[in-house]
């Protein structure tokens, strides 16, 4: 075992300072590595999925996936990210003991329907540049 560990930290020890930089902030996100877009509900729209009416879209490499976040735009601020994603159970699991951030919903299926088109708007976010910070509908 100690072997392993040891090849572990020659490989890692063998690369460019700048390869390693870049890994981990795939691994784990800093502030900076984050990539935003504001959201609105639009007038008439009757599929939102959130309680609030507008709010953020964020999106970083987490493990080296894109992961989004909606951050609603509400008083008191909130106390942290809800994580939205198409795997239903891991969405749950992340945000566990979070409550009024998504509007009622009649079955999964209608929940997923919902939120499907913002988490494809986060992950299309995520190829943008780090740091970017979209205000419109760019996406």
């Amino acid at each position: 075992m100690s072997a392993a560990v040891g090849i572990v930290l020659a490989a890692g020890l063998s690369l460019p300072v700048g390869a390693i930089a870049t890994e981990v902030s795939d691994l784990i996100p800093g502030v900076k590595d984050f990539r935003m877009q504001v959201i609105h509900k639009a007038k008439d729209e009757t599929d939102w999925p959130f309680v609030a009416e507008s709010g953020v879209i964020a999106c970083a490499k987490v493990l080296n996936k894109p992961t989004v976040y909606f951050v609603p735009d509400q008083t008191p601020e909130a106390t942290r990210a809800f994580a939205i994603d198409t795997d239903l159970l891991g969405m749950s699991l992340v945000n566990l003991g979070m409550t009024n951030v998504l509007k009622p919903y009649g079955s999964l299926e209608a929940l997923l329907k919902r939120i499907t088109p913002f988490v494809t708007m986060g992950r299309q976010l995520c190829e943008q540049p780090p740091g970017t910070s979209l205000t419109g509908s760019e996406l």
